[in-house]
């Protein structure tokens, strides 16, 4: 059932919502010009099936198959892959390696027999390090000798430094965070306690037009959004129970365990209880995923929660706080089986000020959104594959910048001897400024590693953020048609036909007319109070809808787009400016190279 976007999510779909058909929660797949890209990755959010891995992953599957690896090999890779995403860049692969003390010319060798790519995946950097255990015993280098060994399960143990790695190099570089005062702490207890019911009706004209001055929000609340990280902590249960389970680490509390399911019980319980406030859909499960789809849904799930923990509203609800701090939600819902998931227009009242804020030509404006929302959505999925395919291109290039680096110390490995003796000054001076070459050329690769990875970390979900939250308004419209509607006219029309019966019976005064009227009398009331409700509720969501669309989306879809551009700036200014000075370094460094 989740080998597609969820059909809880798309219950409320509409046939005639205003996006030429677009009515699905998730999004679609549509003919795109970057779809060939050799750049572009899976997109989670697709309904097609997960595609078989490489022919080159699937060969080195073969290799390892079910042996068991040694200590040593885990423990590297998990040194150069902190975030769990089971590929890393061949810098990284490279830097490992070279703790083994084995010559350039060697380790160049085992890059080209593992991979041709920018990136190399768990199983290949295994391949790699039972390699470099070949080397280091002065034995054949091939795949067929590591593929014996791990039928046998006797893989060999390289021995490697792995404390002379680098942090700088292999720690996520993340931009500064201002500085602000701790969050007060949540609290699990009663979380739905509701406030006054809305009681009496209303009528749903409004206010005058308005001008839309000021956000609705605190100056500069972009400086002080709250935080969390979502992690992966590895397959949990049986064969036939298996299941992934993630770590949830918030700036209020402890971190706690939390498996997709419960995500989407999540989800499913503030969908219900807020129907007419934007709320980002979940990356959907797959059957049989690959890491990487496992690493874009994590990515997926963490832009979820930092966008309602953010949310003036929804931020403030009792079971997201049950969420964020519980440490078994598991056992916490066996305790509570009964929750409300009443509409919150059921236990929130307005008051007349907040009334007469809702403009009357609310309807335009939002129309105005929903006419062009879909083409939105269409440009930001088109900016979000670009800029991707952008990233793979700088990683190819610190890839092959690691690996000229790597063949240029190997060529002077080989013309370490000149015909003429140990005494040639000439190929003596060249074979230094090749080496100051090649290691500008490596520290060229780690800076565009390094700097590849921020935009892929930072950049990029800024940019998905944004096309989620588009996506999550155009959910919102395809809700607000199919549950905004009440049964005011109907009931109107039934109280004026009792209330004509109640006045024949008065009029009549036959025998047990009094009984009749009484029947009658209540009924009309009940029918009175259902109208005075639903006016209310109308109201309400048109007041939601007002502040989901001045504070929610007019403030997200600006400020933070600001902020994101503004650190994308600065952090390529400053990239531009490490990577420029590191040629001219190379500049005067080979300024004395002999000619003769």
């Amino acid at each position: 059932m989740f080998n597609a976007p969820r059909l809880s999510q798309n219950r409320y779909q509409s046939t005639n919502n205003g996006f030429g058909g677009a009515s699905s929660s998730f999004l679609e797949d549509s003919v795109n010009p970057l779809t060939s890209s050799s750049y572009d990755g899976l997109d989670p959010w697709s309904a097609a099936p997960t595609p078989p891995p490489p022919e080159v992953s699937s060969s080195f599957a073969n290799v390892i198959a079910d042996a068991t690896v040694p200590a040593i090999y885990t423990k590297a890779f998990a040194a150069v892959d902190p975030n769990a995403t089971g590929e890393v860049s061949v810098n990284s692969l490279v830097r490992v390696m070279s703790t083994s003390s084995l010559p350039a010319a060697t380790i160049e060798k085992i890059v080209n027999l593992v991979s041709s790519k920018p990136r190399v995946s768990k199983l290949e950097f295994f391949v790699a390090l039972a390699l470099v255990a070949f080397a280091q015993e002065s034995r054949e280098l091939s795949i067929e000798q590591v593929a014996a060994h791990a039928q046998q399960n006797t893989l060999p143990e390289p021995v490697l430094d792995l404390s002379a790695l680098s942090a700088t190099t292999s720690a996520r570089r993340t931009p500064d965070i201002p500085i602000r005062s701790p969050a007060p702490a949540y609290s699990s207890d009663d979380p739905w306690n509701s406030t006054n019911r809305v009681i009496a009706g209303a009528s749903a004209a409004n206010g005058p037009a308005s001008s839309v001055a000021g956000s609705g929000l605190p100056s500069g609340w972009w400086k002080r959004q709250e935080t969390v990280s979502v992690s992966i902590l590895g397959q949990q249960g049986f064969i036939l129970n298996r299941y992934m389970l993630y770590q949830i680490q918030h700036d209020r509390g402890s971190p706690v365990p939390r498996r997709y399911s419960e995500f989407v019980w999540l989800w499913d319980c503030l969908v219900k209880r807020y129907p007419f406030r934007i709320l980002p859909s979940l990356p959907p499960k797959r059957v049989g995923p690959d890491e990487n789809f496992i690493q874009q849904r994590r990515k997926g799930l963490s832009r979820f929660l930092n966008y309602v923990v953010n949310h003036p509203v929804i931020k403030e609800d009792g079971l997201l706080a049950v969420f964020l701090g519980e440490p078994s939600l598991e056992a916490w819902r066996k305790q509570h089986p009964l929750i409300s998931l009443d509409e919150e227009s059921a236990s929130k009242h307005l008051d007349r000020v907040e009334e007469m804020s809702i403009p009357s030509d609310l309807e335009e404006k939002l129309a105005i959104v929903r006419k062009k929302i879909q083409n939105v959505i269409e440009q930001w999925q088109k900016l979000c594959f670009i800029a991707e395919r952008l990233i793979r291109r700088r990683e190819g290039a610190a890839s092959d910048l690691q690996r000229f680096s790597l063949t240029l110390s190997a060529l002077n490995e080989v013309n370490a001897e000149c015909w003429r003796g140990e005494d040639c000054e000439l190929c003596s001076g060249v074979r230094t400024g090749l080496d100051t070459v090649g290691s500008h050329a490596q520290h060229a690769s780690d800076l565009l590693e390094q700097r590849s990875r921020a935009l892929m970390n930072n950049t990029l979900e800024s940019m998905k953020a944004q096309r989620d939250l588009y996506i999550a308004v155009r959910d919102l419209y395809i809700r607000h048609d199919r549950l905004s509607g009440d049964q005011v006219e109907k009931l109107k029309k039934r109280v004026e036909q009792n209330s004509s019966r109640l006045e024949g019976l008065k009029s009549s005064q036959k025998d047990g007319w009094q009984t009749e009227a009484e029947k009658y009398i209540g009924l009309i009331e009940k029918d009175q109070a259902a109208i005075a409700a639903a006016l209310s509720r109308r109201v309400f969501v048109r007041h939601c809808m007002w502040h989901e669309l001045r504070v929610v989306l007019h403030n997200r879809e600006n400020a933070l787009l600001t902020q994101a551009v503004q650190l994308f700036a600065r952090e390529e200014a400053s990239f531009s400016k490490a990577f420029s000075s590191n040629w001219v370094s190379l500049t005067e460094g080979v300024e004395n190279m002999p000619f003769e």
